[in-house]
C-alpha cells in the first residue's frame, strides 16, 4: 500500500498553525483487523517528507458526515486499543481534500477522505490518551448517537446542537489539545 500517492495538498494544510480550538469534530474508528486503525503498523499510514496521511474510511451510508468538514478544521479521533477494552484518543487530523472518494485501499468497500495527521499516538492504550485520562470522559450528548461511549462512526460536530456552553466547549478543546502535545507534529 506504500506505493498509494498522495493527493495533492492544500496551502492551508501545509502553513496554517493548529490550536486547540480548531478541534470540531469527532468520530470513532475501529479495525478489526489489527485493533489500531491508522495506527503503525497499519500501512495505510503514509509518511512522506510533508508529513503523515491516510485516508480515512467511513460507512458509505455516513459520507455527508465527512463532507460537512472543512479544510483547517481538526477531528478527533478516538478508538478501543488493547484487544478493544481500552477507549482512548489516538488523532488529531485535518482533511486534505474536499470529496469524498471510494477507498484507495485494496478489497476496501468503504469510502474515505484524505487527512493530514496534525497529531497521532502510539497503538497501545498505555501510549496513548485513555478517555478515562480527560475531561471528556464526563462528555454526554443528547441520545445515544451523541454519547462517547456510543460509536457508529460517523463525523460528529462536538458541539451539535449548541449543548455545550462556550466556555466548557473550549475548557474540553484545551483538555485534549494539552494531552496530545507530546505528538503534535
Amino acid at each position: 500500500m506504500a506505493d498509494i500517492p498522495v493527493p495533492k495538498i492544500p496551502e492551508i494544510c501545509l502553513t496554517k498553525t493548529f490550536n486547540a480550538l480548531d478541534i470540531k469534530w469527532i468520530k470513532s474508528v475501529n479495525d478489526d483487523v489489527t485493533n489500531s486503525a491508522y495506527l503503525p503498523p497499519d500501512k495505510r499510514v503514509i509518511v512522506n517528507s510533508k508529513g503523515i496521511f491516510f485516508c480515512l474510511e467511513i460507512n458509505p451510508r455516513y459520507s455527508a458526515s465527512l463532507k460537512q468538514v472543512p479544510l483547517g478544521d481538526i477531528i478527533l479521533l478516538y478508538q478501543r486499543l488493547d484487544k478493544q477494552k481500552t477507549k482512548c484518543f489516538t488523532h488529531l487530523v485535518t482533511p486534505i481534500g474536499n470529496n469524498v472518494i471510494p477507498s484507495p485501499y485494496q478489497n476496501s468497500v468503504w469510502q474515505g477522505r484524505w487527512v493530514k495527521v496534525v497529531a497521532m499516538t502510539e497503538n497501545q492504550a498505555i501510549k496513548s490518551i485513555p478517555l478515562a485520562s480527560t475531561d471528556w470522559h464526563k462528555m454526554h450528548f443528547t441520545g445515544a448517537h451523541y454519547n462517547l461511549s456510543y460509536g457508529d462512526g460517523r463525523i460528529r460536530a462536538i458541539d451539535h446542537n449548541q449543548q455545550i456552553p462556550p466556555s466548557k466547549l473550549i475548557s474540553l478543546q484545551n483538555n485534549i489539545w494539552i494531552k496530545f502535545q507530546p505528538w503534535i507534529k
